[in-house]
């Protein structure tokens, strides 16, 4: 007897829990429909970047000059992407190295050459992404 009982509560907690996920999931839709429905607001219009590859200016309607002029805007960002991950990561490892030192995990001369050897990579990282920067110029 006390086994019909518990098998008819667990299945009527199973069928329970199958309706509160039906009623989550009904819920659920009419909301990301909303949310994904398109926006009505015009989309402006992207204005061609002044200079091309070569430093010429972009005549109008010149479509592949127009390409290379967001060609070199978007490999500018790239580089300078990159330049300011690397010296995040660089100023990061620095101060995790501190960390190592305050602990007595690393000594000082860790540390120094740590210091030095990040900052000339982030200088030459620099150095090399104003040259590319220069180069399509």
């Amino acid at each position: 007897m006390e086994f019909l009982l518990k098998q008819r509560l667990q299945g009527a907690k199973t069928r329970l829990l199958g309706a509160r996920e039906f009623a989550a999931k009904a819920l659920l839709l009419p909301a990301v429909m909303v949310m994904s429905s398109p926006v009505m607001a015009a989309l402006p219009t992207m204005t061609t970047p002044t200079a091309g590859i070569g430093g010429e200016t972009v005549a109008e309607g010149d479509w592949l000059g127009a390409v290379g002029a967001w060609w070199k805007k978007g490999i500018t960002i790239l580089a300078l992407i990159f330049v300011g991950y690397f010296f995040l990561k660089v100023v990061m490892g620095a101060i995790g190295k501190w960390g190592q030192y305050a602990k007595g995990q690393a000594d000082i001369a860790d540390l120094k050459e740590y210091v030095i050897s990040g900052t000339v990579l982030a200088v030459a990282l620099v150095l090399l992404a104003s040259y590319a920067m220069k180069t399509l110029e």
